[in-house]
């Protein structure tokens, strides 16, 4: 089975007020760490998805194996980022592990598990689950792919998930686990920084 992860980088940082990609976590940006564990896993390919402030960051971060597309619709919101990244896989791609460029927590080795659980659990898709609520990285197989395209706006994968439960392999992760939140606001990086040198 051939597994690309597309991982989401595309957003203004509105909330930030700064592109978040670029925020330095142990003396890089946040997107490169997250770029560096998708890389070190056993996935096929890795595909970024940038949008606003696109040429700053391709030039501050280090891509690995990484390639990266430019999606100009990003304003319109994550659902056109989402297809950006799928339209850039080939038809060789069975499933698809889909990521937020923000979350600082995630590892090569949670991204190992989850595929794992996918493949182990036969169905279509598989998510990170704690709180009762499931959470990205989420894997899509190819036949999921066709449902991204009704998507609209700000909405992104957890709209395909939410109305079909039975079809994701969940991944629990305990309360005293690293869990790949991602960050939004001011608040979260300081917290973030907080937790690094804490």
């Amino acid at each position: 089975m051939r597994s690309a992860g597309v991982v989401l980088a595309a957003g203004g940082s509105t909330r930030m007020g700064e592109p978040k990609q670029l925020l330095p976590v142990g003396g890089r940006p946040l997107l490169e760490m997250v770029v560096a564990e998708a890389s070190a896993s056993s996935l096929d390919e890795v595909v970024v998805v940038l949008g606003a402030n696109a040429e700053r960051i391709r030039g501050e971060v280090d891509w690995g194996r990484a390639r990266v597309v430019v999606n100009p619709d990003h304003a319109v919101g994550m659902s056109t980022s989402l297809r950006a990244g799928i339209a850039a896989l080939g038809p060789d791609v069975d499933r698809a592990v889909i990521m937020l460029g923000d979350q600082p927590a995630l590892t090569a080795t949670l991204l190992e598990e989850l595929l794992r659980v996918h493949t182990d659990s036969g169905l279509p898709a598989a998510a990170f689950g704690f709180n009762g609520i499931t959470h990205p990285p989420v894997v899509l197989a190819r036949e999921l792919w066709g449902e991204l395209e009704a998507l609209k706006g700000d909405v992104g994968f957890r709209a395909v998930l939410r109305n079909r439960p039975e079809r994701v392999a969940v991944l629990p992760l305990p309360g005293d686990r690293d869990q790949p939140i991602d960050v939004d606001t001011p608040e979260d990086y300081r917290r973030l920084l907080g937790t690094e040198t804490g």
